[in-house]
């Protein structure tokens, strides 16, 4: 691997749940994660998104009820760390761990702050991950073109933005930004990812010194612990590490030893037993009686609502015979108010069968009855309920007594087995405690290996950081020939998806994004066109960073390939039908393509020898990516669980 440029792996993403923990394995090249809509394939990019330092994580109500915090295992240029942040307060403290995430219980974490407003007592988590990476801390001027302007810091997510292509960005013409402040910073970080920057050799140089000094300050820290552990006879990890198992052995001997004496004190008495299967045989009755009182309950509430209503339409039909009263019966004959021309009302009832009595008092008695026949049901219930109740309370009387009983017996039986049991927990918390002490001793002993590996990875920065520097002072690579370079890649790109009419390709000098047929990216009007050019741009990104000096991470991450080809949620309507229908957007080739490019990126990598990672989420795949390239495929989620498969990130849902 060359240190010299910055890249991430993903190894795991964990989901550390009150059930269990929900795991997504990863790998180098590309990762699909793929299936059916809410099982969970975005919140896997937005969980990774968050470990990145996102300051929100929008989660649905499975991780809420289920999840209590995340994990990642990630390589940053070669070492391994573990992240973990609380997913309820995004205010916490990031923890990081120098080590994998089967030993991170065995070292203290760093603690960072997820923003600049408040230092963490590590410092900042946006500064770890640029260190982490060897990349330059830098400060940018918020109006470029103006030689007075303040000057902000660069953060890792403004590098970030560059390597996740959110569903909401893909194929949009908002892409990146466009005028606001945003965009102007999107626009200086695009520079900073190629060394453009104007004060790119002296932020390399002032990082250099800090690096140098960072690692003098290491030097004399390891320096210290080392002679303090020397000084008091600290045991060194081998001899702690067989301490660990001896005392974990005689805490196991322990624990065996005292659930064997409880085994026999509980097996010495018979009316133990015998209460004890009583007691859960009345803990039975109790909750079928509890679950009877409720279903009255329950019936009391539907037939009392059912008695109200009655009541109404009952006092309804009251005020209707009492209006008909007041008002009298209609005349049998009376002029048309239209025509003049004289109605029959008695013919009118004749032809259309209508009595000349209303129903009324028959519906009033009727409803009635049924009002009745309620009062009854309430009634029933209402006893079934006191008597369940009044059963209940002589059951719990009648459990109690057994449990004192119980008890009575467990003390005459237990109190033969008292002295042994008594050494035997003694021995266990001693144990105990021993375990802890020793566990801590590891875990300081392995603070000096941290401090050490730091000192390594101090001394890799100062390596880069020269190197850079020597790059740039021999040759500073120029806005234009980088431009120029990503027009070339994206060409290239568009002819391996297959787009039509592919000419005029290029990037703007001002925008940073893509120009086709001599019409820039926002002002291409259909939304599948956008999204090919989007995905080219930001694979072209990637690409030439593989070449060139940058600060690029060699790590992206996609969400739904597939959007306005044909596979777009309702949602998107920024798009001209008639124009995707022109560009033939939702042709399965060009989609498939799609795949293909990425995976010709991944294979360029293996050839250059360096690790990129992309992680893809989408509904489907190309079925030639499922044939040919099966071990892409990082997770497949099936609403229904079909042949064995995942139903979702949170894949006991349906269970809880």
């Amino acid at each position: 691997m060359n240190k010299n440029f910055p890249s991430i792996i993903v190894d795991y993403l964990v989901l550390v749940g009150h059930r269990k923990n929900y795991t997504i394995p990863f790998s180098e090249g590309l990762n699909i994660i793929y299936g059916d809509s809410a099982t969970g394939k975005s919140s896997v990019l937005e969980c990774l998104n968050y470990l990145f330092g996102s300051s929100k994580l929008n989660f649905d109500d499975e991780i809420e009820a289920a999840v209590k915090h995340v994990m990642m295992q990630v390589n940053l240029n070669g070492f391994t760390y573990v992240v973990k942040r609380d997913i309820f307060n995004v205010k916490a403290a990031v923890e990081v761990y120098p080590s994998s995430l089967d030993s991170m219980g065995d070292i203290f974490p760093k603690r960072y702050s997820p923003n600049y407003v408040d230092e963490g007592p590590d410092g900042y988590f946006s500064d770890f991950l640029l260190t982490a990476l060897g990349m330059p801390i830098v400060l940018m001027r918020q109006a470029p073109t103006k030689s007075d302007s303040a000057s902000i810091r660069l953060s890792f997510r403004d590098v970030f933005k560059y390597c996740y292509l959110k569903q909401d960005d893909v194929g949009s013409k908002a892409l990146l930004g466009e005028g606001s402040f945003a965009g102007v910073k999107n626009k200086e970080t695009f520079k900073y990812l190629f060394n453009l920057l104007d004060s790119t050799l002296s932020d390399l140089q002032r990082d250099l010194a800090e690096a140098i000094g960072e690692r003098k300050s290491l030097e004399a820290t390891y320096k210290a612990v080392s002679d303090f552990l020397r000084t008091v006879e600290f045991k060194d990890e081998y001899s702690l590490d067989d301490l660990k198992k001896e005392s974990n052995q005689r805490r196991k001997l322990a624990k065996d030893e005292l659930n064997r004496l409880n085994s026999e004190i509980v097996s010495s008495n018979e009316s133990y037993s015998v209460l004890k299967e009583i007691l859960q045989t009345m803990a039975l009755r109790i909750s079928d009686m509890d679950h009877e009182i409720q279903e009255a309950e329950q019936a009391i509430e539907k037939f009392s609502r059912l008695k109200n209503d009655y009541q109404a339409d009952l006092s309804k039909l009251k005020s209707i015979k009492k209006s008909r009263e007041l008002i009298g019966s209609p005349k049998v004959m009376f002029s048309c108010p239209l025509c003049s021309s004289s109605v029959d009302l008695g013919g009118i009832k004749k032809i259309h069968e209508i009595e000349d009595g209303d129903n009324i008092s028959q519906e009033q008695n009727s409803i009635s009855r049924r009002i009745k026949d309620l009062e009854q049901l309430i009634f029933r219930e209402r006893s079934r309920r006191e008597r369940s109740q009044s059963d209940l309370k002589l059951l719990e009387a009648e459990r109690n007594n057994a449990r004192r009983m119980l008890d009575e017996e467990m003390a005459s039986a237990v109190t033969p087995y008292l002295a042994e049991r008594d050494s035997w927990a003694y021995e266990a918390a001693k144990a105990e405690e021993e375990y802890k002490y020793i566990e801590r001793n590891i875990k300081i002993r392995n603070q000096q290996k941290s401090i050490f590996s730091d000192l390594e990875k101090s001394q890799d920065r100062i390596i880069i950081l020269e190197s850079k520097i020597e790059e740039v002072k021999k040759k500073a690579p120029s806005i234009v020939e980088i431009i120029n370079d990503l027009g070339d890649l994206l060409s290239q790109y568009l002819r391996v998806v297959q787009i039509n009419d592919i000419r005029d390709v290029s990037i703007g000098n001002t925008t940073f994004l893509p120009v086709l047929r001599n019409r820039n990216y926002r002002d291409t009007t259909s939304g599948g066109l956008r999204t090919i050019l989007s995905i080219g741009h930001y694979l072209g990104i990637l690409r030439l960073s593989l070449d060139k000096s940058s600060n690029h991470p060699k790590f992206l991450m996609i969400d739904t390939v597939g959007k306005y080809l044909g596979k777009t949620n309702s949602k998107y309507d920024e798009t001209d039908i008639g124009e995707d229908r022109k560009e033939g957007v939702s042709d399965p080739k060009k989609y498939a393509n799609l795949y293909k490019s990425m995976l010709l990126l991944t294979e360029y990598a293996v050839k250059k020898e360096q690790p990129i990672q992309i992680i893809v989420v989408d509904n489907d795949i190309p079925s030639e990516v499922q044939a040919s390239n099966p071990s892409s495929i990082a997770a497949y989620f099936n609403s229904e669980g079909l042949n064995g498969s995942s139903r979702g990130l949170i894949d006991d849902a349906h269970i809880s």
